[in-house]
């Protein structure tokens, strides 16, 4: 509460959430936003503009390891050059299917910036796949947040869980898709 006190301290951290799981952030944020410790718009702004911010430095970050020798050793070896030729040939489009897919936007985004993929396009696509995204992730959050409270009573708490536990399962649950296997909600 004494970070709610302090609006641009406020936002500060609600961008550096975004920084380290921008889903949680952004549900989390709404949820802060529905019971009025902070103004909906400004809550909006902080997490677009986290997560932009963080998607660039990622793409940054890949492009110039890229030139680091080991990193381009890797890049230039068997095993990487049919996931780089396909990701190349489809960068922009799984850009913005990352997204909309938890636990692809790190893989993605590095892949994105170590293949150098044009800068432009790719902030471009960032930008406003994360204008759709997070905006809209926020209005779901707060709307089921707010009726999910006032129905469940002093059980409210149970909604915001169910909400963060069903992103984090997300990533587990498309990889096991994928790979047709058993999902596991428990590491190994």
């Amino acid at each position: 509460m004494t970070v709610a006190n302090q609006p641009l301290l406020l936002v500060l951290v609600i961008v550096i959430a975004t920084f380290v799981l921008e889903d949680i952030a952004t549900v989390t944020v709404a949820l802060l936003a529905s019971h009025m410790v902070i103004d909906g718009a400004i809550a909006v702004a902080a997490l677009v503009a986290g997560t932009v911010l963080g998607d660039l430095a990622v793409y940054y970050i890949a492009r110039r390891a890229a030139h680091v020798p080991l990193v381009a050793r890797f890049l230039q070896g068997a095993a990487a050059r049919p996931v780089l030729a396909w990701l190349e040939r489809n960068a922009l489009a799984m850009v913005v299917v990352a997204r909309f897919t938890p636990g692809l936007r790190l893989p993605v985004f590095a892949g994105a910036g170590s293949l150098g993929v044009p800068a432009g396009g790719f902030a471009l696509v960032i930008l406003l796949s994360t204008l759709v995204w997070t905006p809209g992730l926020y209005w779901v959050a707060s709307s089921l947040g707010m009726a999910g409270l006032q129905q469940l009573g002093m059980f409210g708490w149970i909604l915001p869980i169910g909400l963060i536990a069903a992103m984090a399962l997300t990533p587990r649950i498309v990889a096991a898709v994928i790979e047709r296997r058993p999902v596991a909600l428990v590491p190994a």
